[in-house]
C-alpha cells in the first residue's frame, strides 16, 4: 500500500529529473547560441568578441580541436595578447589528427613571443604539408624573417620608451600617431567611439596638443563621420592633413584635409589619384605640392606601392609615377611619410630585411642620381615581430611618436613616444613674440602676417619648423649650438639669435621675448 511519504518521494523524484532535463536543454540551447556566435564572428574577422565566445566554449569542451585552433587564431589575429594562442595551438598540434595550418599560426605566435627558433621550426613543419607553392613561398619569407630578427636583436638601439598617459591612450587601439615638428601637436586615429546606429566601434582622428611634459585632453576632430577615418599623414607645419577613409562615403581612399585657424576642414574634392582599389597610406609635403601614398594598382611591383604626385602651376595633379624598385618590393610597401626637407623618407614594409609583419624604414634621396637610396631598417626595439606602421618626429628627428604592442600599455596598440639615448636631455624654449619694439609693441596675433620660426643646427642645416599660436612658439632643443630665426613672411629681415644649450638645461624652461618690427 502506497503511503503519503512514498507518493512526496516519487514526486520530489520526478521534479529533481525534470529540472535537470530543463536545465540540461538550457545549457544545450546556450552553448548553441555562443557557438554561432563564435562562428559568425570568426567568419567577419571580428577575432576579439569570437575569442570571447570560443574562450566560453573551451569552459564547456577542453578538447575540442576547433575550439582550441581557433581559439590560437583569433589571439593571434587580435591586439589582445599576440602570444595568447600558443599553449591552444600546441595542444592541437600534439594530436595526430590536426588542421595543418595550426603550425602556421603556432609559428606565427611563438616570433611575436620572440621564440624565433621554434617559429622556424612551425614553418617547416606547415610548408611539409605540401598545400600550394603560395604557402611554401609565405612560409619561406618568414623564416628569412625570423633569422634576420636572430641577428637584429643582437644590436639593439638605444632608445627611451614613454607611454604617453591616458589623456591620449585608451583601452582601445591608439595607433598612427603624427606630431607636428615643433612637437606642439598631434594627431592619432582610435576606434574606441561606439556608433549605437551601426552597432560596432569606429576608427576616427583625435587631436592633443601639448603642455610641455605631458598631452593635453584629446579631442575628436570635426572631420569625422560615421566612416572609418585614420589619419596617415600630417604636413611638418601641422597645415595638412591626410587621411584613409573606408565606409559608405568611400572605400579604401585617401582624403585632404586643411587647417583654417584652428579647425580642420576637409576638402570634399577627390583626390585625382584614388581608384576602385586600395589607397592606404598618404604623405603631403610641407610645400603642399608633392603627395606620396601607396596605392595596389595595376603595374607595381607586387601588393601595395609607394607613389607620388607632383602639382603644377595650375593646381592641377600629375599622374602618379611609382618611386621605384628601391623602395618598392613584391610584398607590402605603405605609409609613407615624407619630413619636412623632402629629402628622407619613412616608410613601413613587409619586404626588404624584416623582422616579422610591417617594418619601419628609412630612405634618403640622392640629388645626384635622383633616386631614392635603398631603405634601411631603423633597428630593434623601434621594430618588433609585431606591425610596425608608422613613424613621426618632432625636434630634428630626435624625438620621435610611434604606436606598438607593450606589455605595460594601457589597452591593444597604444602610442609612444622614442627618445635617442638613455633620457631626454632637451630644454624647452618659450620664444614670447611681438610686434613692435620693448618700449611699443603688442603681442602678435593671426591679424599679422604669418611668421615663420626656423632653428638651424651649428652646421647651417634646419633643425625644425615650429608654429606660432596665440603669440608664442615652443621649441625642445637638444644640448648643442643652434641659430634662431623669426621673421614675417616675405620679410628679408627679421629676429636673429645664436642658442647654446647645455646639458645643465635638460628639461628647463628657457624663456625669450622677440620683438619684430611690422612689415609695411
Amino acid at each position: 500500500m502506497i503511503n503519503k511519504r512514498h507518493i512526496v518521494f516519487f514526486l520530489i523524484i520526478i521534479t529533481f529529473f525534470s529540472t535537470n532535463n530543463l536545465s540540461a536543454q538550457e545549457d544545450d540551447l546556450n552553448y548553441s547560441l555562443i557557438k554561432k556566435y563564435a562562428e559568425n564572428s570568426f567568419r567577419d574577422q571580428d577575432y576579439k568578441f569570437s575569442l570571447e565566445n570560443y574562450l566560453q566554449l573551451y569552459m564547456n569542451d577542453e578538447v575540442n580541436m576547433t575550439n582550441n585552433l581557433r581559439i590560437g587564431i583569433c589571439y593571434t589575429e587580435s591586439n589582445i595578447d599576440k602570444t595568447g594562442g600558443i599553449p591552444y595551438l600546441e595542444f592541437v598540434v600534439s594530436h595526430n589528427n590536426f588542421q595543418r595550418l595550426a603550425y602556421y599560426y603556432l609559428g606565427r605566435a611563438y616570433m611575436y613571443a620572440y621564440r624565433f627558433t621554434e617559429a622556424v621550426e612551425a614553418f617547416y613543419n606547415y610548408k611539409q604539408s605540401g598545400i600550394n607553392d603560395e604557402v611554401i613561398h609565405k612560409c619561406d619569407r618568414l623564416i628569412e624573417m625570423c633569422y634576420y630578427a636572430l641577428e637584429i636583436l643582437n644590436v639593439p638601439k638605444n632608445y627611451t620608451f614613454e607611454r604617453l598617459d591616458s589623456t591620449v591612450n585608451s583601452e582601445f587601439d591608439d595607433y598612427n600617431p603624427y606630431v607636428t615638428e615643433d612637437g606642439k601637436y598631434l594627431v592619432y586615429s582610435s576606434n574606441r567611439k561606439y556608433v549605437k546606429e551601426l552597432e560596432s566601434y569606429i576608427s576616427d582622428v583625435y587631436l592633443s596638443k601639448s603642455r610641455k611634459t605631458s598631452w593635453n585632453e584629446s579631442v575628436e576632430l570635426p572631420i569625422n563621420t560615421f566612416d572609418n577615418e585614420d589619419v596617415v599623414g600630417l604636413s611638418a607645419d601641422g597645415s595638412k592633413l591626410m587621411m584613409h577613409i573606408d565606409g559608405d562615403y568611400a572605400s579604401n581612399d585617401i582624403q585632404y584635409a586643411y587647417k583654417k585657424g584652428s579647425k580642420y576642414i576637409k576638402d570634399e574634392n577627390v583626390l585625382p589619384f584614388n581608384t576602385d582599389g586600395i589607397e592606404r597610406g598618404a604623405s603631403i609635403t610641407s610645400s603642399g605640392d608633392t603627395i606620396y601614398f601607396s596605392s595596389d594598382r595595376d603595374g607595381g611591383y607586387g601588393g601595395l606601392d609607394i607613389y607620388y604626385v607632383t602639382k603644377n602651376q595650375q593646381g592641377q595633379w600629375s599622374e602618379p609615377k611609382n618611386i621605384g624598385s628601391n623602395i618598392n618590393t613584391e610584398y607590402d610597401d605603405n605609409y609613407p611619410n615624407i619630413n619636412s626637407g623632402g629629402k628622407t623618407l619613412y616608410l613601413s614594409s613587409k619586404g626588404h630585411e624584416s623582422l616579422g609583419d610591417y617594418d619601419l624604414f628609412k630612405s634618403i634621396y640622392n640629388e645626384s642620381t635622383k633616386e631614392w637610396s635603398n631603405p634601411i631598417n631603423l633597428g630593434y626595439p623601434i621594430n618588433t615581430p609585431f606591425d610596425n606602421t608608422t613613424i613621426s618626429f618632432s625636434n630634428g628627428g630626435k624625438v620621435g611618436y610611434i604606436s606598438t604592442n607593450r606589455k605595460e600599455g594601457l589597452g591593444n596598440l597604444d602610442i609612444y613616444r622614442i627618445i635617442k639615448g638613455e633620457s631626454d636631455q632637451t630644454a624647452f624654449v618659450f620664444a614670447y613674440i611681438f610686434v613692435g619694439t620693448p618700449s611699443s609693441s603688442v603681442p602678435y596675433s593671426s591679424d599679422y602676417l604669418k611668421v615663420f620660426v626656423t632653428v638651424y643646427d651649428e652646421f647651417g642645416n634646419i633643425y625644425g619648423r615650429y608654429n606660432v599660436d596665440e603669440g608664442m612658439s615652443i621649441m625642445s632643443l637638444f644640448p648643442g649650438k643652434y641659430k634662431l630665426e623669426v621673421r614675417f613672411d616675405g620679410a628679408k629681415e627679421g629676429y636673429e639669435e645664436e642658442l647654446t644649450i647645455t646639458t645643465n638645461d635638460a628639461n628647463k624652461e628657457i624663456e625669450k621675448q622677440i620683438y619684430l618690427k611690422p612689415v609695411e
